[in-house]
Protein backbone atom coordinates (compact mmCIF):
# COMPACT_ATOMS: atom_id res chain seq x y z
CA UNK A 1 0.00 0.00 0.00
CA UNK A 2 1.40 3.38 -0.79
CA UNK A 3 0.20 6.69 0.61
CA UNK A 4 0.97 9.96 0.63
CA UNK A 5 -0.31 13.90 -0.75
CA UNK A 6 -1.09 14.13 -4.65
CA UNK A 7 2.01 15.02 -6.55
CA UNK A 8 3.95 13.55 -3.83
CA UNK A 9 5.48 11.30 -6.00
CA UNK A 10 2.78 7.68 -6.08
CA UNK A 11 2.53 7.03 -9.31
CA UNK A 12 6.13 8.02 -10.55
CA UNK A 13 7.20 5.60 -7.87
CA UNK A 14 4.88 2.89 -9.41
CA UNK A 15 5.93 3.58 -13.21
CA UNK A 16 9.70 3.34 -12.26
CA UNK A 17 9.35 0.10 -10.92
CA UNK A 18 7.72 -0.61 -13.71
CA UNK A 19 10.38 0.44 -15.99
CA UNK A 20 12.90 -1.25 -14.45
CA UNK A 21 11.55 -4.84 -14.24
CA UNK A 22 10.96 -4.67 -18.10
CA UNK A 23 14.23 -2.88 -19.03
CA UNK A 24 15.58 -5.94 -16.60
CA UNK A 25 14.13 -8.66 -18.19
CA UNK A 26 14.85 -7.09 -21.61
CA UNK A 27 18.69 -7.45 -20.20
CA UNK A 28 19.46 -3.57 -20.24
CA UNK A 29 20.84 -2.09 -17.35
CA UNK A 30 18.95 -0.80 -14.63
CA UNK A 31 19.34 2.83 -12.33
CA UNK A 32 20.16 0.76 -9.12
CA UNK A 33 23.26 0.10 -7.62
CA UNK A 34 21.83 -3.45 -7.37
CA UNK A 35 18.67 -5.27 -8.03
CA UNK A 36 17.89 -8.71 -7.76
CA UNK A 37 14.27 -9.43 -9.77
CA UNK A 38 12.36 -12.92 -10.59
CA UNK A 39 10.74 -13.90 -13.15
CA UNK A 40 7.72 -11.69 -14.44
CA UNK A 41 5.46 -13.73 -16.99
CA UNK A 42 3.54 -10.04 -16.97
CA UNK A 43 2.97 -6.37 -16.18
CA UNK A 44 -0.59 -4.66 -15.44
CA UNK A 45 -1.48 -1.24 -14.99
CA UNK A 46 -4.17 0.28 -13.89
CA UNK A 47 -3.49 4.44 -13.56
CA UNK A 48 -4.94 7.70 -14.79
CA UNK A 49 -8.45 9.13 -14.85
CA UNK A 50 -9.96 9.40 -17.83
CA UNK A 51 -13.47 8.77 -19.48
CA UNK A 52 -13.93 6.99 -23.04
CA UNK A 53 -16.21 9.65 -24.88
CA UNK A 54 -16.08 8.03 -28.14
CA UNK A 55 -16.90 4.14 -26.76
CA UNK A 56 -19.50 5.95 -24.18
CA UNK A 57 -17.39 4.59 -20.96
CA UNK A 58 -17.60 7.03 -18.10
CA UNK A 59 -14.56 7.28 -15.67
CA UNK A 60 -15.40 4.68 -13.37
CA UNK A 61 -16.09 2.15 -16.18
CA UNK A 62 -12.85 2.49 -17.76
CA UNK A 63 -11.24 2.15 -14.10
CA UNK A 64 -13.50 -1.10 -13.72
CA UNK A 65 -13.51 -2.81 -16.94
CA UNK A 66 -9.02 -2.47 -16.27
CA UNK A 67 -9.71 -3.56 -12.98
CA UNK A 68 -11.11 -6.86 -14.01
CA UNK A 69 -8.80 -7.42 -16.82
CA UNK A 70 -6.45 -7.82 -13.79
CA UNK A 71 -7.92 -9.82 -11.55
CA UNK A 72 -9.19 -12.06 -14.45
CA UNK A 73 -5.67 -12.28 -15.85
CA UNK A 74 -2.89 -11.58 -13.22
CA UNK A 75 -0.69 -14.34 -11.63
CA UNK A 76 1.79 -14.99 -8.77
CA UNK A 77 4.52 -13.98 -11.24
CA UNK A 78 2.72 -10.69 -12.64
CA UNK A 79 3.45 -7.33 -11.58
CA UNK A 80 0.24 -4.88 -10.64
CA UNK A 81 -0.28 -1.71 -10.50
CA UNK A 82 -3.10 0.10 -9.06
CA UNK A 83 -3.65 3.95 -8.94
CA UNK A 84 -6.72 5.02 -6.59
CA UNK A 85 -8.90 2.21 -7.03
CA UNK A 86 -12.38 3.59 -6.57
CA UNK A 87 -11.92 7.14 -6.90
CA UNK A 88 -14.54 7.70 -9.29
CA UNK A 89 -17.59 6.42 -7.41
CA UNK A 90 -19.05 7.41 -3.89
CA UNK A 91 -16.74 7.35 -0.96
CA UNK A 92 -18.04 3.94 0.56
CA UNK A 93 -18.48 2.42 -2.72
CA UNK A 94 -14.85 2.91 -4.20
CA UNK A 95 -13.28 2.49 -0.17
CA UNK A 96 -15.63 -1.20 -0.43
CA UNK A 97 -14.84 -1.63 -3.66
CA UNK A 98 -10.86 -1.28 -3.14
CA UNK A 99 -10.78 -3.10 -0.19
CA UNK A 100 -12.22 -6.52 -1.89
CA UNK A 101 -9.88 -5.60 -4.99
CA UNK A 102 -7.02 -5.23 -2.78
CA UNK A 103 -7.77 -8.53 -0.48
CA UNK A 104 -8.53 -10.76 -3.81
CA UNK A 105 -4.75 -9.77 -5.12
CA UNK A 106 -3.34 -11.08 -1.73
CA UNK A 107 -5.49 -14.16 -1.78
CA UNK A 108 -6.12 -15.16 -5.05
CA UNK A 109 -3.65 -13.57 -7.97
CA UNK A 110 -1.02 -13.42 -5.13
CA UNK A 111 0.53 -10.90 -7.47
CA UNK A 112 3.27 -8.53 -7.09
CA UNK A 113 1.43 -5.12 -6.44
CA UNK A 114 2.16 -1.64 -5.99
CA UNK A 115 -1.61 -0.41 -4.64
CA UNK A 116 -1.64 3.58 -4.10
CA UNK A 117 -4.23 4.68 -1.86
CA UNK A 118 -6.00 8.07 -0.66
CA UNK A 119 -8.63 5.43 1.54
CA UNK A 120 -6.19 5.40 5.03
CA UNK A 121 -8.78 2.61 6.26
CA UNK A 122 -6.93 0.43 3.28
CA UNK A 123 -3.37 0.19 5.00
CA UNK A 124 -4.73 -1.51 7.90
CA UNK A 125 -4.85 -4.55 5.49
CA UNK A 126 -1.38 -5.27 6.45
CA UNK A 127 -2.78 -5.97 10.00
CA UNK A 128 -4.22 -9.06 8.57
CA UNK A 129 -1.97 -10.39 5.83
CA UNK A 130 1.74 -10.46 6.35
CA UNK A 131 2.55 -10.38 3.10
CA UNK A 132 1.23 -6.69 2.78
CA UNK A 133 3.17 -3.59 3.96
CA UNK A 134 2.87 0.37 3.96
CA UNK A 135 4.99 2.99 2.63
CA UNK A 136 4.60 6.81 1.88
CA UNK A 137 6.02 9.82 0.09
CA UNK A 138 6.64 11.66 2.19
CA UNK A 139 5.82 15.84 2.87
CA UNK A 140 5.93 18.18 4.91
CA UNK A 141 4.20 21.95 5.52
CA UNK A 142 5.89 24.81 5.46
CA UNK A 143 4.35 28.49 6.30
CA UNK A 144 0.98 27.78 4.72
CA UNK A 145 2.40 25.42 1.69
CA UNK A 146 3.56 21.92 1.50
CA UNK A 147 7.10 20.81 0.42
CA UNK A 148 7.22 17.17 -0.97
CA UNK A 149 10.06 15.05 0.39
CA UNK A 150 9.77 12.78 -2.42
CA UNK A 151 11.24 10.48 -0.23
CA UNK A 152 9.66 6.66 0.50
CA UNK A 153 9.16 5.85 3.82
CA UNK A 154 7.99 3.08 5.75
CA UNK A 155 4.39 2.57 7.26
CA UNK A 156 1.45 4.73 5.91
CA UNK A 157 0.66 8.22 5.66
CA UNK A 158 -0.13 10.55 8.60
CA UNK A 159 -2.87 12.79 6.26
CA UNK A 160 -3.04 13.44 2.70
CA UNK A 161 -2.49 17.56 2.67
CA UNK A 162 -4.89 18.03 -0.05
CA UNK A 163 -5.94 21.55 0.43
CA UNK A 164 -2.48 22.50 0.58
CA UNK A 165 -2.24 21.13 -2.54
CA UNK A 166 -5.27 22.92 -3.82
CA UNK A 167 -3.83 26.11 -2.62
CA UNK A 168 -0.59 25.58 -3.94
CA UNK A 169 -2.95 24.95 -7.32
CA UNK A 170 -3.81 28.37 -7.00
CA UNK A 171 -7.42 28.42 -5.56
CA UNK A 172 -8.34 31.42 -3.69
CA UNK A 173 -7.27 31.48 -0.35
CA UNK A 174 -11.10 31.97 0.44
CA UNK A 175 -11.98 29.04 -1.20
CA UNK A 176 -9.30 26.65 0.45
CA UNK A 177 -10.27 28.44 3.65
CA UNK A 178 -14.06 27.67 3.54
CA UNK A 179 -12.86 23.95 2.26
CA UNK A 180 -11.14 23.79 5.63
CA UNK A 181 -14.07 25.25 7.39
CA UNK A 182 -16.31 22.18 5.87
CA UNK A 183 -13.34 19.87 6.65
CA UNK A 184 -13.86 20.18 10.21
CA UNK A 185 -17.69 19.81 9.68
CA UNK A 186 -17.61 17.03 7.55
CA UNK A 187 -15.16 15.10 10.10
CA UNK A 188 -17.72 15.30 12.93
CA UNK A 189 -20.64 15.08 11.04
CA UNK A 190 -23.34 12.28 11.96
CA UNK A 191 -23.29 11.39 8.70
CA UNK A 192 -19.12 10.94 8.23
CA UNK A 193 -18.92 9.48 11.35
CA UNK A 194 -21.07 6.40 9.87
CA UNK A 195 -18.20 5.61 7.95
CA UNK A 196 -16.71 2.66 7.53
CA UNK A 197 -13.66 1.94 9.53
CA UNK A 198 -11.61 -1.16 9.61
CA UNK A 199 -12.54 -4.25 11.99
CA UNK A 200 -10.31 -7.20 10.72
CA UNK A 201 -12.43 -8.45 7.62
CA UNK A 202 -15.62 -6.62 8.20
CA UNK A 203 -16.27 -2.62 8.27
CA UNK A 204 -18.04 -1.15 11.35
CA UNK A 205 -19.53 2.27 12.47
CA UNK A 206 -18.06 4.65 14.42
CA UNK A 207 -19.91 6.76 17.13
CA UNK A 208 -20.98 10.08 15.57
CA UNK A 209 -20.62 13.38 17.40
CA UNK A 210 -21.60 17.14 17.13
CA UNK A 211 -20.76 19.56 14.59
CA UNK A 212 -18.19 22.12 15.89
CA UNK A 213 -19.51 25.66 16.53
CA UNK A 214 -17.87 28.15 14.75
CA UNK A 215 -18.26 31.74 16.08
CA UNK A 216 -19.15 34.17 13.13
CA UNK A 217 -16.32 35.95 13.95
CA UNK A 218 -14.19 33.28 13.38
CA UNK A 219 -16.11 32.03 10.23
CA UNK A 220 -15.90 35.63 8.68
CA UNK A 221 -11.84 36.05 9.20
CA UNK A 222 -11.47 32.82 7.11
CA UNK A 223 -13.21 33.84 4.32
CA UNK A 224 -11.30 36.85 3.93
CA UNK A 225 -8.27 37.35 2.45
CA UNK A 226 -6.74 40.21 2.93
CA UNK A 227 -4.36 40.46 0.15
CA UNK A 228 -7.05 41.40 -1.99
CA UNK A 229 -9.00 43.90 0.03
CA UNK A 230 -8.43 47.64 -0.55
CA UNK A 231 -8.24 49.80 2.24
CA UNK A 232 -12.16 51.04 1.84
CA UNK A 233 -12.94 47.13 1.92
CA UNK A 234 -10.60 46.20 5.05
CA UNK A 235 -12.66 49.39 7.16
CA UNK A 236 -15.74 48.20 6.03
CA UNK A 237 -14.70 44.69 7.01
CA UNK A 238 -13.71 45.79 10.54
CA UNK A 239 -17.07 47.80 11.23
CA UNK A 240 -18.66 44.13 10.01
CA UNK A 241 -16.38 42.18 12.74
CA UNK A 242 -16.96 44.76 15.38
CA UNK A 243 -21.01 44.18 14.91
CA UNK A 244 -20.25 40.94 15.05
CA UNK A 245 -18.29 40.69 18.35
Amino acid sequence: MITGPNMGGKSTYMRQTALIVLLAHCGCFVPATSARLGPIDRIFTRIGASDDLAGGRSTFMVEMTETANILHNATEHSLVLLDEIGRGTSTFDGLSLAWAVARQLLERNRSYTLFATHYFELTRISEDFKQAANVHLDAVEHGHGIVFLHNVEEGPASQSYGLQVAQLAGIPRAVVNAAKRKLVQLEQNQLLQQAPAWQGDMFVAAESQPEPVVHPVVAELDSIDPDELTPKQALEVLYKLKKLS
